[in-house]
């Protein structure tokens, strides 16, 4: 299925001279992958993404951090690249893996990690993936795209996405549709064992050793009652230090496939060139006999308020309030673009009652979460030192309260839609933010919907009965974070 579509949006008043138009080109080829194309000519390059729709929403307990994982090991190469003798390193993987498999037994019956039967296991697992080292050329994908011209290579997992970046000259786009396509098909996990350290000391890193980090990583799962939006991206620590190349093997051959795939080039390519590379490469690939598993978990209704403390010196005291919402595209959402909007910035209404009326506050923010099931509304509040926690969260209410009796003026309504067109403009002056825009709104269902977002925020006229339903006090989670 081919077609070119011609989409124009434009925003009234503001950027009303430029009209921008944005031709995309899709095809979706026999086997489900998805392929769009942007074509602009004046660019000496072209922004080459992978996204897997997929992330650690898709994960089950005791597996979190799976999707990470991958990301990690998506860099150690294939059959082919990577090694200078592929054949010779698979005894020694084998071998890594059975020695890994014992030690991960005994782990999982209670036995500590210091018991000799576990270090002898562990050195001898590593003492076997040196000598596989001999055959291993490390970086070597990295390497060969910035041969070529490649620039801000890089990868990213999120909660529903996983996302294979790469800006190439436009005569170099074949080489991401060769090396993609070989990971989609032939990747192999090798120094599964040294990498399953180098996530566990991330997470560390990253995570155990910021008080803010931890905070906000629990305040998720309180949030949730049921969603696996709940999940850690980078996964739970005993869940890492338990990974096995068994486990990732199945969560690979579940969701890493072309039917499950999307793929943006934007830049100096035409959509027939791109079309050509990317069949030539891709059109072949099976999807597994098994059928995409959909995530048919709701969070259900809140019945009640929440509330979660941290008792911390070495983090900014706070004040988080998060309220249920629906998912895209429920019309309430673009509502709660204007809320976020009014609530936000240094003229926004939380700024002048907290920080410049009250003097309670350092930093304040409100941010309307968009996700494909559950949504996320979120007001926060970096306090001064010794404000009063309860009296910043009842001011906030309070404001909240106020704007679900008025709307706001003709004027205002019209100065914060001129806001968020001017900022959802921005996402099309760059070709990397543009790419990950269509995949944000593909991941919903439809990429369509970038461009009809304009729209849909010009039709709201009125706020406060979308304010009074989801913003409710009565149904909020709160989170502190106080001095000990």
């Amino acid at each position: 299925m081919k077609r070119i579509i011609f989409l124009l949006f434009f925003a009234t008043i503001i950027f009303a001279e430029t009209k921008p138009s944005f031709p995309v080109f899709e095809e979706i080829l026999p086997n489900g992958l998805t392929l769009l194309v942007f074509t602009d000519t004046t660019l000496p390059t072209v922004s080459c993404r992978l996204y897997y729709f997929v992330g650690s929403m898709h994960e089950s307990f005791s597996h979190t951090g799976l999707s990470h994982m991958f990301e990690h090991m998506m860099f150690k190469g294939t059959r082919r690249l990577g090694t200078t003798n592929f054949r010779a390193e698979v005894p020694l993987m084998n071998a890594i893996d059975s020695i890994d498999n014992k030690m991960l037994a005994l782990i999982r019956i209670g036995v500590p990690r210091t018991d000799e039967r576990v270090v002898a296991l562990r050195e001898e697992a590593f003492a076997l993936l040196e000598q596989q080292r001999e055959f291993i050329i490390k970086d070597e994908i990295w390497s060969i795209y910035e041969r070529n011209g490649g620039t801000r290579l890089n990868a990213w997992t999120s909660r529903d996405m996983t996302a294979y970046i790469v800006n190439l000259p436009a005569n170099k786009v074949e080489l991401f549709a060769n090396i993609e396509a070989d990971r989609m098909q032939n990747l192999v996990l090798r120094e599964f064992i040294s990498e399953r350290d180098v996530v566990a000391e991330e997470r560390k890193m990253v995570v155990d050793n910021r008080p803010l980090s931890r905070y906000f990583e629990i305040l998720e799962t309180v949030f949730h009652s049921a969603h696996p939006y709940q999940n850690p991206i980078i996964g739970w620590a005993s869940d890492i230090e338990n990974f096995s190349v068994a486990a990732l093997e199945n969560h690979i051959a579940r969701f890493y496939r072309p039917d499950n795939a999307l793929i943006v080039l934007a830049g100096n390519i035409t959509p027939a060139a791109a079309s050509a590379l990317i069949n030539k490469y891709f059109a072949h690939i099976p999807n597994p006999s098994q059928p995409l598993e959909p995530v048919h978990t709701r969070e259900p209704a809140p019945i009640g308020e929440k509330r979660f403390i941290v008792r911390e010196n070495n983090a900014e005291p706070r004040v988080d309030i998060l309220f249920h919402i629906p998912g895209y595209p429920d019309t309430a959402l673009f509502a709660l673009e204007i809320i976020e909007n009014m609530l936000s910035g240094n003229s926004g209404i939380l700024f002048r009652r907290l920080v410049e009326k009250e003097g309670l506050a350092v930093r304040v923010s409100a941010a309307n979460f968009w996700r494909h099931h559950n949504g996320r509304f979120a007001i926060s509040a970096v306090l001064r030192a010794g404000a009063d926690h309860k009296r910043v969260e009842e001011i906030i209410l309070e404001e909240i309260e106020k704007l679900t009796r008025i709307d706001p003026s003709p004027s205002e309504l019209t100065r914060v839609k001129n806001t968020i067109l001017r900022s959802h403009l921005e996402n099309f002056r760059d070709m990397e933010r543009f790419s990950d825009q269509l995949a944000f709104f593909q991941r919903f269902g439809d990429w369509r919907g970038l461009f009809e977002y304009p729209e849909r925020i010009a039709e709201i006229t009125s706020t406060k009965d979308v304010v009074a339903r989801y913003l409710n006090p009565n149904y909020r989670v709160v989170g502190w974070i106080v001095g000990e």
